[in-house]
């Protein structure tokens, strides 16, 4: 796996709510999600039950999209997250490992029951207006050698 650009990272780390796109038997549907970065292994974990819309989705289909970002006030400010990921229900040693990593984002999370699940992240593009307006950093889980592209708002590579 290629390593997640410093941009990228960075900027999930300082969220935690992420917007998740799935899609079942009835068509679209978008769920709201707390997670926790897992950069070693290039995934978001968040707890889910299965008797969720988003969760028997995943379930059932378990390609995904979604975005990460903010509440800016200026336009400066705007940065944010889109992914494409591949939904995993986590069992056994695996769960436990990454439930004890989610738990230290969101210690409330000891108190609940629900099921665990890795978005193993297979692309990124980050947007960002902090230095030059609609900078874009993208990430592919398979990237090989292939440095992480940075391109303007007008699409010039950088």
């Amino acid at each position: 796996m290629f390593p997640i650009p410093e941009p990228i990272a960075e900027f999930l780390l300082q969220h935690h709510v992420l917007s998740l796109a799935t899609q079942d038997k009835d068509g679209l549907w978008a769920a709201s999600c707390f997670y926790a970065a897992d950069l070693t292994k290039g995934r978001l974990l968040l707890l889910s039950s299965l008797n969720t819309r988003h969760g028997a989705a995943m379930l059932a289909s378990p390609r995904v999209a979604g975005t990460i970002s903010g509440q800016p006030e200026t336009l400066t400010e705007i940065a944010g997250v889109q992914f494409t990921a591949q939904a995993t229900l986590l069992s056994d040693g695996d769960a436990k490992a990454a439930l004890a990593l989610y738990c230290r984002r969101h210690p409330l999370a000891r108190l609940g029951r629900h099921p665990i699940w890795s978005l193993s992240l297979h692309s990124l593009k980050h947007t960002s207006n902090r230095w030059v307006f609609g900078q874009k950093t993208h990430w592919h889980r398979d990237a090989g050698e292939m440095l992480p592209q940075v391109v303007d708002d007008a699409g010039k590579s950088q």
